[in-house]
């Protein structure tokens, strides 16, 4: 009976079907979640009245182009992983929790502040909301296009 339990045990942990995601799949599924959540929330406060008209529209202007940057080439990797399947496996990619860190955080702060003006306009005005995010995607965007370009961009031969 022991016997049959410990090869039970061993044949469900080589099971291929639920081999863990790789990190850049992992960091590519945040990121995509929480730009839709970021527009998803930012929708549902318009609905709700937390934003007028002309203060949607400007708020969709930040975030849309900032969720086309990452989300193209969170899907560029995810096409290429498709036809390239060396990218699949690949798992030596380093992810730490900085990067960790710093795309959850970068999701907090935006979907706060957004939150804040929504819910709470007598703390954070429409214009305050729009120079911090100014100032998060500015100071944030750098890094986060780093860890983007070195998460999901091939790596080169070194032949042009």
């Amino acid at each position: 009976m022991v016997q049959t339990m410990a090869s039970d045990a061993t044949t469900n942990q080589t099971n291929p079907a639920t081999a863990p995601l790789s990190p850049r799949t992992r960091i590519a599924r945040l990121i995509l979640i929480y730009h839709f959540v970021l527009i998803g929330a930012s929708c549902i406060f318009y609905i709700l009245r937390g934003f007028d008209f002309e203060e949607f529209t400007s708020l969709m202007g930040v975030l849309a182009p900032i969720t086309a940057l990452y989300g193209g080439a969170v899907f560029r990797f995810l096409g290429r992983s498709i036809t390239e399947p060396s990218l699949q496996t690949q798992n030596n990619t380093p992810i730490n929790g900085l990067v960790k860190w710093l795309v959850n955080g970068h999701f907090i702060i935006v979907l706060s502040l957004i939150s804040l003006k929504a819910l709470a306009p007598n703390v954070l005005n429409f214009q305050d909301m729009t120079m911090f995010l100014t100032l998060v995607e500015s100071a944030l965007g750098v890094y986060m296009g780093n860890i983007l370009l070195a998460l999901f961009e091939g790596k080169s031969n070194g032949t042009n």
